[in-house]
């Protein structure tokens, strides 16, 4: 059961490869994302119809093991000498629970990236950011300073799109100093602390203040728009992106202007936003064998092969780096995702984030708009969220 497994997805043709190597059928269950998802894998996982194999949000791995929803996986690890150094740290370490558990089984990442219109620095005359990310430069103010230079009045090139993705609430954020949206155990609301504040209300003012970003109402219908914000930077109406590398298949499909990939910029320091292609086996599965054997194909080289064409979904181990060579169409700066991945963070997750975040999502509208300041938007609600991260709201 899985929100994206249409004939016409990579997961999809995977999920078809092993069930012919295994001499098996698989009834692969898609269903819409969004709400519509969560609520009908949690009416799945209630009525005793259990899927062999579901995917699953990353965010709300804890919270489902935590209600006893999800096979620990560990036996089959031990079993099949399933090694943490042939995987990427970020991926592999995310599903452990606290009991030792491991709760899921993460087969793609997707870090995020600045994507630049390489046409338009060329234009104004603004020198691309670098293509190492340890590499010195590259800070918050050059960024503005380009952004600045790149944008064309009326609406006719912006120089940065950012505050469409909720990427940024950790990008930005941990650049500053902080641990992101919550703090490491999940207890406090560290969206709501200064260096968070800063940061989101420095993003807030490349359109409030600096006129470099479309404004809160543009963003806002927009978003309603599948792949707006990418196809705005494809046709050249934004000349840098924060986006997750699983944009690269659409830019390379669709993309009018020339285009690479970058990191984002650095303040206190430099990360990214690391998410994920979860999937997990329900404690009730009626075959957690033949589950365990589709997942471990799914990290395998086959199935690594198959991800690794589109150029955006990344297999998490760490052999399929060298299978992201630049060929004759964008990105040229390839080696920009296992770089990315290498420097990426999770979200800090708890069980009760899924509760917390319909709380703070819509404030971050009052930011975006102008209505609030970071601060007093935040700050407003950190007693609400800090209840219910503590389970009590």
């Amino acid at each position: 059961m899985s929100w994206d497994a249409t004939s016409d997805t990579p997961l999809y043709q995977v999920a078809q490869n092993w069930a012919e190597q295994a001499s098996r059928e698989i009834d692969v269950q898609s269903v819409p994302g969004g709400g519509d998802y969560e609520t009908k894998l949690r009416t799945v996982l209630s009525s005793g119809a259990h899927p062999d194999v579901i995917r699953i949000n990353d965010d709300f791995v804890q919270a489902y093991y935590s209600e006893g929803s999800l096979l620990d996986l560990t036996p089959y690890l031990e079993q099949d000498s399933i090694e943490a150094d042939d995987f990427y740290p970020v991926a592999f370490n995310f599903a452990k629970q606290a009991d030792g558990a491991h709760a899921a089984w993460p087969i793609l990442t997707n870090p995020g990236v600045i994507y630049c219109n390489v046409d338009a620095f060329e234009e104004a005359g603004v020198p691309l950011p670098p293509t190492d990310w340890d590499a010195d430069g590259w800070t918050w103010d050059d960024f503005l300073d380009a952004a600045t230079k790149l944008t064309k009045p009326g609406g006719e090139r912006w120089g940065a799109l950012l505050f469409h993705d909720t990427a940024l609430e950790t990008v930005w954020p941990v650049n500053n100093g902080t641990t992101g949206i919550y703090s490491e155990d999940a207890q406090s609301f560290t969206l709501a602390d200064e260096g968070s504040t800063d940061a989101l209300q420095w993003v807030a003012d490349l359109a409030l203040v600096h006129g470099v970003h479309p404004d809160f109402g543009t963003v806002s219908t927009g978003k309603s728009t599948p792949n707006w914000a990418q196809s705005l930077f494809g046709t050249g109406q934004v000349a840098m992106l924060l986006g997750l590398t699983s944009s690269i298949p659409y830019l390379r499909e669709n993309a009018e202007v020339n285009w690479d990939i970058f990191p984002p910029p650095q303040q206190a320091t430099r990360q990214t936003v690391n998410t994920m292609t979860v999937l997990a086996v329900p404690s009730e599965s009626p075959d957690p064998d033949a589950a365990w054997d589709f997942l471990k194909y799914c990290v395998g080289p086959e199935a690594a092969e198959l991800f690794a064409e589109s150029r955006g979904f990344v297999p998490v181990a760490t052999s399929s780096a060298e299978l992201f060579v630049a060929d004759d169409q964008a990105p040229q700066n390839l080696a920009m995702v296992s770089q990315a991945l290498a420097n990426a963070v999770n979200e800090n997750f708890g069980l009760y984030i899924e509760r917390a975040r319909t709380v703070y999502r819509p404030v971050l509208d009052e930011i975006w708009s102008g209505r609030q300041s970071a601060a007093d938007a935040l700050g407003g609600i950190r007693a609400e969220v800090e209840a219910i991260l503590a389970g009590q709201g």
